[in-house]
């Protein structure tokens, strides 16, 4: 009888506790590092989306340009109202037949961006 007292004491007793309080700790841990990095995630896809739409908006300014290269002065702008992204401005510098957009935004919370696009815009 005075083995089994000291098999299951309550040493034994206090150390599966101990395990299962540790098991515990190293869960949470990593529900904290996963929680972590899906927020990660989700704001850099954010980031991308608005990187993606300046993108275009500059992509389409330019077109617009190239198809009306006789009139490349008239679309200067400096800092335009850019509804099409949080905080947006649009900027168009003509030098010449070299024409710089610069699409500027700033993400809630975040920094401020930028997406320059520079384009010679030679006739055939």
């Amino acid at each position: 009888m005075n083995a089994r007292k000291l098999c299951c004491g309550r040493r034994t007793r206090g150390s599966a506790l101990v395990e299962v309080l540790v098991s515990v700790l190293l869960f949470s841990v990593g529900i904290v590092a996963l929680v972590h990095l899906l927020g990660t995630a989700v704001k850099d896809t954010g980031e991308i989306e608005y990187r993606s739409r300046a993108t275009a908006i500059a992509d389409e300014q330019i077109g617009r340009m190239w198809v009306d290269r006789g009139n490349l002065p008239g679309y200067e702008v400096d800092a335009a109202e850019l509804p099409e992204l949080p905080g947006g401005t649009r900027t168009v510098d003509v030098d010449g037949i070299v024409v710089t957009v610069t699409i500027g935004w700033q993400a809630p919370g975040g920094p401020p961006r930028n997406h320059v696009v520079v384009a010679t815009l030679a006739g055939n």
